[in-house]
């Protein structure tokens, strides 16, 4: 059986029940429940596309979704605790789900000024936050916040932000100014967009906040043959209990945009969602603040032929490993797969490391006492991530599909830094990868 380790603890803000890419992501992060502390399920504002006419109505957040996909999930939870630990109770979920406040959403994010429309919405900001617009959802994110943890509280966002809004504008009236700091520090929030208009709203009046924003989207530019309803339906809608039942096609098909909102933090050895522009599930990210406490998609995401492909070049990865979580839902851990341990330089843990070398120098990689606890024959890939590091220069590592290789600091590269990946993946069905990060930082700039 897997151990768990230490998890991001997450409150999610989700408009479901109104476009269907959000239940196809709720079924995505509940199978991924394991890995985090959901401390909140909150139910945000919703927006309708009735057929007849084919125009957004504004809808009340819909929480009953959440309560039938907890009930659901709470059906395969006993086969799904014979694959790994941590599996929160369908019991502990209902009680930290909430509903947020209808809000007239119609500020979508525009994807060629990286900016929201300046409109405030049919409900104007005074009407969403402020005084009288406390609610227990805002309520819920403070007291998740102000609990005696010193872990940071993750807000994936897959719809409006009222409700956070309404939290941090509480605490800045409430308390003083080092209180204030000490609440904004240990929130991270990742929006899919700005869809509504306190998303801006929270971005300028709380410039220190760690703010992702993106519509990069996990499918965008991905092999079609991963997103189609053929795939859909054999991996998750079909045989894989009731609660992949509950998951719906999206225009006939796999459609997630939001689940870049999450992916980032599945403990997988490649990610660091607090090193947005080094990488991985979630996306790449640039910073639009000097603080580096804001960050939107690099230029290309917004490119119509390159939309998410930061996200959508992990896809064959990060999909064979929701097939085989969907797989734990109803088989036995013998006849599932489940992933391999890397280790990198005889560190078995999950975190990056860094070292200095000097140009000339020779660098040793090797991923000796990586293991799969399944018992399957593992392969090996050495890969530089040129996005990530800053040397743009090119780098030959010898032995590169092999356990060990090693590679030599180019002469020029003084100055530099160089992100070198360990991936490791198994022969199991299907083949499950995951990942070590060496960061090579080269002396001798100025």
């Amino acid at each position: 059986m897997l151990e768990a380790n230490e998890k991001h603890r997450v409150v999610l803000l989700t408009d479901i029940g109104g476009d269907r890419d959000d239940e196809q992501s709720f079924t995505r992060f509940m199978m991924y429940a394991d890995q985090f502390d959901i401390e909140g399920l909150i139910a945000t504002s919703i927006r309708i596309f009735p057929k007849e006419t084919h125009r957004p109505i504004d809808g009340d957040p819909q929480p009953e979704y959440l309560v039938r996909g907890i009930q659901a999930y709470a059906t395969v939870r006993p086969n799904l605790l014979k694959h790994s630990f941590g599996w929160p109770s369908a019991e502990d979920l209902l009680r930290v789900i909430r509903k947020g406040v209808k809000t007239g959403r119609d500020a979508p994010f525009n994807i060629r000024t990286g900016r929201a429309s300046t409109g405030s919405g049919h409900y104007p900001l005074e009407e969403l936050i402020g005084e009288s617009c406390d609610t227990d959802a805002s309520r819920l994110i403070i007291d998740v916040v102000d609990r005696d943890d010193s872990r940071p509280v993750w807000i994936p966002v897959w719809g409006g932000t009222a409700e956070l809004a309404q939290a941090l504008w509480r605490v800045r009236n409430d308390r003083d100014e080092d209180a204030v700091k000490r609440f904004v520090s240990k929130l991270r929030v990742y929006t899919w967009g700005h869809q509504d208009a306190t998303g801006l709203w929270i971005q300028e009046n709380f410039p220190g906040l760690f703010y992702l924003v993106s519509t990069g989207g996990i499918v965008y530019s991905a092999p079609p043959e991963l997103h189609t309803a053929e795939w859909l339906n054999t991996h998750v809608r079909f045989q894989h209990g009731a609660f992949g039942e509950l998951c719906p096609l999206r225009h006939g098909k796999l459609g997630e945009a939001d689940s870049q909102t999450f992916l980032g933090l599945i403990p997988n050895g490649l990610s660091d969602m607090e090193h947005p522009d080094w990488g991985g599930w979630g996306g790449r990210l640039r910073p639009t603040s000097n603080t580096r406490k804001q960050w939107a998609d690099i230029p290309s995401n917004r490119l119509p032929s390159q939309l998410g492909h930061t996200i959508s070049r992990w896809a064959p990865y990060f999909q064979n490993d929701y097939q085989a979580r969907m797989d734990w839902c109803v088989k036995e851990f013998d006849d599932a797969n489940h992933p391999p341990s890397p280790t990198l330089s005889g560190d078995a843990s999950r975190k990056a490391i860094e070292i200095v070398a000097k140009p000339g120098e020779r660098v040793e990689l090797d991923a000796t006492g990586s293991t799969d606890i399944d018992g399957d024959a593992l392969s090996y890939q050495w890969r530089v991530y040129p996005e990530a590091g800053t040397y743009r220069g090119v780098i030959e590592i010898q032995d590169a599909n092999q356990m060990s290789a090693h590679f030599i600091v180019p002469e020029d590269a003084a100055g530099t830094s160089t992100h070198v990946l360990l991936i490791v993946s198994d022969n199991g069905t299907p083949s499950l990868t995951r990942y070590r990060r060496l960061i090579v930082s080269c002396e001798g700039g100025r």
